[in-house]
């Protein structure tokens, strides 16, 4: 059994309360108290629509949840009180909630060990993660990825959206062509918002020696996904349905989300580096539903701001490029940065090799590594005016032939990481 010493006693006693279970849903992040609601009610209807004899409980983080005027609840004392029944169906068995009370909210990282722990200590034998900000969620999508684990016995079930074709850029031209090349992990979506797993894989993630790592604390979705291919467990991907932002989204700085997605991938890299420096294949996922979906609506971006936003960020951290960028690729940067804007183009050789040398970079910590990230930035925007110049008038079967180009750039060069992440380096800073 897992070490359970960060756990409380008042959970503890909780979970005895519990004793085994078959499923497990935890809701890993806090929003306001009626998102929390309509996630709890979408669990409750698959459970009594899809798993009405097992044995099954819902893990709440609590660390202060939201009201619908911004007031903070001590506890989701609305959502422990409230059944939600579907007509003509009835479970046969109770469903349990957990809730884990915090002073404060919760990092994903220490919201993630505490459901693998609860899993582990209840030996679950079916698990998800969801997120109650995505407004997407529903009673099907729920008994997809827990009858995945369950009746089909996968260890890690991915999703699978449809996006808008400008929605999700940088999973698209990097974080998935970058970890399916370097890794062989053909998952698309490496930082899911809601996932299933199997007990057994939750109690080697909670096992590994991980959880004092910032980069665990802050993102620790593709570390989950990269440890389930690098283990061989069996992996799967399902069509979850549309990928629609919350309502009351409001835009994330650039700079913070690639600290977290790409310095959290850097990082798995980095711990994860006697694997995949000696793999050369693409481990193929089976998938269920569509692949990939996308939808071509009109779009608001300023592609003018962007394109000056990466014009001006190369020139200012031209000093921090230089000791980050192979001296032929910095050459090219610097020569595709004095373009006209209509003529502008971030080739994907040139974009492939970037990634690589920011990887080699963060290994032989030529730079802080947190400094490194964030001078990703203005490269990153480069990368994006390009594509939205390329493909504006692109159909969605044209841009995922795209993809799948880029993805084979970044497989063919991977030599290059190779040659790049072993070489001696003198550190320029």
């Amino acid at each position: 059994m897992a070490e359970e010493t960060f756990l409380t006693d008042d959970l503890l006693r909780q979970l005895m309360s519990v004793g085994e279970v078959d499923l497990l849903v935890g809701i890993s992040t806090q929003v306001d108290a009626r998102a929390l609601s309509q996630a709890v009610q979408a669990i409750e209807q698959s459970f009594q629509q899809n798993f009405v004899r097992q044995r099954i409980v819902i893990v709440l983080m609590d660390g202060g949840i939201k009201d619908g005027d911004g007031a903070i609840t001590a506890e989701p004392s609305n959502v422990q009180e409230k059944k939600v029944r579907v007509p003509g169906i009835t479970a046969l068995r109770t469903i349990h909630r957990v809730t884990v009370n915090f002073a404060n909210p919760p990092t994903p990282g220490i919201a993630l060990r505490t459901i693998l722990a609860v899993a582990d200590l209840l030996r679950a034998k079916a698990c998800a993660v969801v997120s109650p900000a995505s407004s997407h969620l529903t009673a099907d999508s729920i008994g997809h990825l827990l009858g995945s684990v369950y009746r089909e016995k996968y260890d890690f079930v991915a999703p699978l959206y449809t996006r808008h074709k400008y929605q999700g850029l940088l999973m698209r031209n990097l974080l998935y062509p970058m970890s399916r090349a370097v890794f062989g992990c053909g998952i698309r979506e490496v930082f899911p918002s809601e996932w299933g797993f199997s007990g057994r894989l939750a109690t080697h993630c909670l096992n590994q020696d991980v959880w004092h790592e910032e980069a665990i604390r802050k993102q620790p979705e593709a570390w989950m996904v990269l440890t389930a291919d690098v283990a061989d467990y069996r992996c799967c991907q399902v069509y979850l349905g549309e990928k629609i932002p919350p309502p009351q989204a409001t835009a994330t700085d650039i700079v913070d989300v690639l600290r977290q997605t790409v310095g959290a991938l850097f990082w798995c890299l980095e711990t994860m580096q006697p694997f995949w420096l000696e793999r050369d294949h693409v481990q193929t996922v089976p998938t269920f539903g569509p692949a990939h979906q996308l939808t071509s609506e009109p779009t608001a971006m300023d592609r003018h701001r962007i394109f000056e936003m990466f014009r001006s960020g190369v020139t200012d951290l031209e000093p921090i490029l230089n000791s980050i960028l192979d001296p032929e690729t910095h050459a090219e940067i610097k020569s595709i940065v004095s373009m006209e804007e209509g003529k502008f183009r971030y080739k994907s050789d040139l974009w492939v090799r970037t990634l690589y040398d920011f990887a080699a970079s963060y290994h032989h910590s030529v730079i802080t590594r947190d400094h490194l990230v964030q001078a990703l930035a203005p490269l990153y925007r480069g990368m994006t005016y390009s594509f939205l110049m390329e493909h504006a008038d692109s159909s969605t079967a044209e841009i995922e032939a795209a993809n799948e180009m880029l993805c084979g750039e970044f497989e063919l060069q991977k030599p290059y990481l190779r040659e790049k992440w072993k070489a001696k380096v003198e550190v320029k800073s």
